[in-house]
């Protein structure tokens, strides 16, 4: 038998699915839910639906800026069409998805599975159960958010990312428990549609795993846009009955609340439950199913990739993992390499990474040159009204080693792709001195950073 099972049609499934293909085998993908995932369909791809309607209209609300009139009355938001258009979205892409399903002669099979063996399943579909064999299984089951211990979600006040992206209309209030990446996405997405947004984070700042001077631009910008945060506070108690949230601050103030919705978004938990994992001898915890470099788990027929592993729960990660896992399970030998992974935030503005932040550059190398560039210094980013941000690039001064960038600004998500080739490369700084940056660009700001470190940048 030459066949490989998929358990999960997320980004790591379904690439593992074509990955598997692609190698000339039988590939089944086992698919409890909708073909893309969390990340497809209640994610990555309707999220940033949401977000570009918020920056269009907000981009018009500032047309008078850039010398376009309009009426403010004539401004509103249609968020039936708003909805309408991130369900055409999903749409289209689950379409291309199954699609490459058919190309790739992959069976895909509605149910839910669980391990029997290190090569058996059962399916279970509409109280039918099918039994079927596998050379190699892999499991990428995916996550789920987590909710508060003491208030689960309702799905109509207590609500998670998989709601908030569907409310039946834009409220008048929003409490956002969690200022990490899902929480300040949502209160950029909201706040800028007219949504009084209060975010509430336990930790000394928001998005706790990323440099202090990218997020304070960040967290000024969002206030700019009406976001009331508090930091260093916590969830002390929910009454559903009167819609009160009750906070504790850093001084140990109690403090009341009362929102239309509670959107919790304090993380997300590996789906570990229910698919044989004790029973079949695979290392896992709460945090998620032990593998190796190889995406091998503790049973040697068994692989596992993506959010279902714990780890680096992006979506690109889980493409990266649920190709390495299909290369090995169809017996090639593959690698992970988490060397180069960049990080996106699409808030406005937006904040995007790759590498070490300062904090861990530091900790790691001790002295350390660090090089910035402002766009309020980039004529492109000045003619587009969009002077907030900077680049910022960190190196080993010894080598000359690019340890990390970080860029918060005007599309900062599509810019870290120069800073990962650089890293996933090995590239110095001294090896980008005589490198000729478009003008006027964007991307003049990540060459001008690292002249900087060399005290070279001619635009600072």
């Amino acid at each position: 038998m030459n066949r490989i099972v998929i358990i999960g049609g997320g980004p790591a499934g379904y690439v593992a699915a074509i990955t598997a293909a692609q190698q000339d085998k039988e590939v089944i993908l086992v698919v409890d839910g909708p073909l893309g995932g969390t990340c497809l369909n209640e994610g990555c791809m309707p999220t940033k639906s949401l977000l570009k309607s918020a920056d269009t209209y907000d981009l018009v609300k500032n047309a008078g800026q850039m010398g376009i009139r309009l009426s403010p009355n004539s401004i509103e938001v249609d968020w039936a069409t708003v909805q309408e258009r991130k369900k055409e979205v999903i749409s289209k892409l689950v379409n291309g998805i199954r699609y490459l399903m058919g190309k790739n002669k992959i069976k895909v099979i509605q149910g839910r599975a669980s391990i029997l063996s290190s090569n058996r399943l059962r399916i279970e579909n509409r109280n039918e159960n099918e039994v079927i064999d596998a050379s190699k299984i892999i499991i990428s089951t995916g996550s789920e958010p987590i909710p508060l211990p003491f208030a689960p979600f309702d799905g109509e006040w207590i609500i998670h990312s998989g709601h908030a992206m569907s409310l039946p209309a834009i409220p008048d209030s929003l409490l956002i428990v969690g200022g990490g990446v899902i929480g300040c996405e949502f209160a950029s997405i909201y706040s800028r549609l007219g949504t009084k947004v209060t975010v509430i984070e336990m930790g000394e700042k928001l998005l706790p795993g990323e440099d202090d001077d990218i997020t304070s631009i960040l967290h000024d910008e969002l206030m700019n846009q009406g976001v009331t945060v508090h930091t260093s506070t916590t969830v002390k108690n929910i009454n559903s009955t009167s819609k009160t949230v009750f906070l504790e601050n850093g001084d140990g103030k109690l403090v009341e609340m009362i929102s239309d919705y509670v959107l919790v978004s304090i993380g997300r938990r590996p789906r570990v439950n229910g698919i044989g994992l004790e029973e079949n001898d695979i290392d896992f915890s709460r945090l998620g199913i032990s593998v190796d470099d190889r995406m091998q788990t503790s049973n040697p027929s068994i692989y596992a990739c993506g959010d279902v592993i714990g780890g680096i729960q992006l979506a690109h990660v889980a493409f990266h993992e649920g190709r390495v896992a299909a290369l090995n399970a169809c017996g090639q030998f593959a690698q992970v390499n988490y060397r180069a992974i960049p990080r996106c935030i699409y808030t406005s503005p937006e904040i995007a990474s790759v590498g070490l932040t300062e904090k861990e550059a530091r900790q790691k190398y001790g002295e350390i040159k660090v090089g910035e560039f402002a766009f309020s210094a980039n004529g492109k980013a000045v003619l587009s009204n969009k002077p907030v941000g900077k680049v910022k690039v960190l190196v080993n001064p010894q080598y000359n080693e690019i340890l990390g960038f970080s860029i918060v600004g005007q599309h900062a998500t599509e810019l870290i792709g120069q800073g990962t080739i650089m890293l996933h490369a090995e590239i110095t700084a001294d090896m980008m001195e005589d490198l000729v940056a478009a003008h006027p660009t964007l991307s003049e700001s990540i060459h001008e950073a690292l002249l900087n470190v060399v005290g070279q940048a001619v635009h600072c």
